[in-house]
């Protein structure tokens, strides 16, 4: 019997490769969660990215050299070309939120000093920070679940918009954190339905998953004039009171986009200035009172509260900085057999506005 037993360099070697890849993907799940990585090649002197059972391919006009290059092209290719060129014919003040993202990202990109090589190393803007997160967003969903069609034309529309990119968010969260994505049947008017019903897969846990923003006037593509900032609504507990009344079949996560300024989420968001492990005497308010409007239980299995205000920062300003709070019941209505799917979800909202910069390297 003939065999070729490898030689310790060739062992060492493979060994050596094996503990690099499984760095790099913790790394990657560290950094960006359990989400897919990039998946891109060379050919024939273009960039080819995929993405679902799609595939993506530069021009001599636009090579993506980065990924956030690609990112740049891919939510147009997603929007479609037809619905762009119509939407950049209309005056400035009346583009869609993602149009007006999108230019006005490239230029703070063309005001910045280019590099030896030809790019840039910039920190982004509020426009720059909006649009990246939102695209990286919207890949995550097309590689790691099924894109919504329904979705994707409430995206386009500029009235829905605002609700829609909150629920992108909250998807893509859920998948960062190691959950599966079962949307219900709309179709289905017998009850309510939340958002989504998301199932972790390392415990099988089930949750109902509900996404609510609060909408300001003028602001992300709403009717109106902004209010001035000291003018501008705190209250949540509507939205919230909203999301219970679904009464899903599962324990609730209600995600709560506040769309305030950073100085006026920081009043809401922040700590106690007394008391750094407490939330702040507003949101302490309004959790004790969903609870006594509940007969003194708590209708969900967490609470999130976001705050990205990308979209308030003027064109030169750096992307403003986000909030985050994480409420967990004290007395929960549904109990959560796994609360480690709980754990990683409150950890993959911490990851939001993570976009890779560099593709991983070709195998």
């Amino acid at each position: 019997m003939r065999s070729q037993v490898p030689s310790p360099q060739t062992i060492v070697k493979g060994v050596m490769q094996i503990q690099k890849k499984v760095r790099a993907q913790q790394e990657w799940t560290n950094r960006y969660g359990k989400i897919l990585p990039v998946i891109s090649t060379n050919f024939q002197g273009r960039k080819i990215v995929g993405a679902g059972n799609k595939l993506y391919q530069d021009t001599d006009q636009h090579p993506w050299k980065y990924i956030p290059d690609f990112l740049y092209d891919y939510v147009p290719g997603i929007f479609g070309s037809d619905w762009g060129i119509a939407e950049l014919a209309r005056p400035e003040n009346e583009w869609h939120p993602v149009v007006k993202w999108r230019v006005e990202a490239l230029r703070y990109l063309q005001r910045q000093s280019r590099l030896p090589d030809n790019t840039y190393d910039v920190k982004p803007n509020g426009y720059m920070g909006a649009y990246l997160a939102f695209a990286f967003n919207l890949f995550a969903i097309e590689c790691n679940s099924r894109f919504d069609d329904d979705l994707l034309a409430r995206l386009r529309n500029k009235q829905q918009f605002q609700g829609a990119r909150h629920e992108v968010f909250v998807e893509a969260t859920c998948l960062r954190a190691g959950f599966a994505i079962e949307h219900e049947n709309e179709r289905d008017g017998t009850r309510r339905h939340a958002e989504f019903t998301a199932r972790h897969k390392a415990t099988g846990q089930l949750l109902s998953i509900e996404a609510k923003s609060k909408h300001r006037e003028g602001v992300l593509g709403q009717p109106g004039v902004p209010k001035p900032h000291e003018k501008l609504s705190l209250r949540f507990g509507k939205l919230l009171n909203d999301a219970i009344a679904k009464n899903p079949p599962h324990p609730l996560v209600v995600f709560v986009d506040t769309n305030l300024p950073y100085r006026s989420a920081e009043r809401i968001l922040g700590r106690d200035p007394l008391d750094a492990n407490k939330p702040t005497r507003i949101m302490r308010e309004l959790i004790e009172r969903e609870r006594k409007e509940h007969g003194g239980v708590d209708r969900y299995a967490m609470l999130v509260f976001t705050n990205h205000p990308h979209h308030y920062a003027l064109p030169d300003e750096l992307d403003p900085q986000r909030h985050t709070l994480s409420v967990m019941p004290l007395a929960m209505a549904t109990p959560v057999i796994h609360t480690s799917a709980l754990d990683e979800l409150r950890h993959a909202v911490e990851l939001y506005g993570n976009v890779p910069d560099e593709f991983p390297p070709q195998q």
